[in-house]
């Protein structure tokens, strides 16, 4: 198993599941830019065609350039009102500036007469930026699924937060690794916008291999009873959300 600490040199396992080149060691990603979009649904299945058309190829290009570290997209499977998750890597902020300015233009330019079609679809929208503090990955084929775990954690607790979670969560997790019930995670600290300020990322290979992994996992957590009511108490709010792989162009 490769372990990764503060940043996400081998963020394959955050982007997943796009294909993407091997991050390069000495670009040590610091940031991500997270984009929640809800799609008319009745418009979804045009909008996915765009996405290959148009989107793919402009990521590829900025990626190519430097502009970006690696980008990837989702799609809603379960929970919240979004169901197009946009994942942007960059290495500081000002690249994100850079990033959106590029990719709307050129995505006008080749979109043309489609564009103000596809931006109708658009119901809501969210933006988050997140530092990554910490991820792990067992180097396997591209994750098909994502739960994405937000929680609100008081400051005043973040100390004894991040000690039980080094303590007693982080081994749980990569037990579950070595258990083949887990192919990667992801530790997310906030930076910009939303009302939560820690992100767990759970990623699988296959939708069954949650349940097992949560009955585990969990498990661990409350087989000691101070350390289940200690992180009980530090949370003031929390969210999940289950993100599924985005299908490939029809015909391939």
């Amino acid at each position: 198993m490769k372990r990764i600490l503060l940043f996400g040199v081998g963020l394959a396992l955050l982007l997943a599941p796009q294909q993407l080149a091997a991050q390069e060691a000495e670009e040590q990603s610091s940031q991500v830019y997270l984009a929640f979009y809800k799609v008319s649904f009745a418009d979804l299945e045009e909008w996915i065609s765009g996405h290959h058309t148009y989107e793919v190829p402009i990521m590829e290009e900025l990626r190519n350039e430097g502009v970006i570290q690696n980008w990837a997209v989702w799609q809603h499977h379960t929970g919240s009102e979004y169901n197009w998750r946009m994942v942007i890597v960059a290495s500081e902020w000002s690249k994100f500036d850079t990033f959106w300015s590029e990719y709307l233009e050129r995505w006008r330019e080749r979109a043309g007469e489609d564009a103000d079609r596809y931006m109708a679809m658009i119901q809501a929208h969210r933006d988050e930026i997140w530092d990554i503090n910490e991820s792990h990955q067992s180097g396997g084929p591209p994750a098909q699924y994502m739960y994405e775990s937000a929680f609100q954690v008081s400051f005043s607790d973040m100390e004894d937060w991040n000690r039980i979670w080094s303590e007693t969560a982080a081994p749980a997790l990569d037990q579950a690794m070595e258990d083949g019930l887990l192919s990667a995670w992801v530790v997310l600290g906030h930076n910009t916008g939303g009302r939560h300020n820690v992100k767990l990322l759970y990623f699988h290979d296959e939708w069954d291999e949650m349940d097992e992994f949560f009955e585990h996992y969990l498990g661990s957590l409350a087989a000691d009873p101070e350390v289940w009511q200690s992180i009980g108490r530090m949370i003031d709010a929390h969210d999940d959300v289950i993100w599924a792989a985005v299908p490939p162009p029809t015909g391939n």
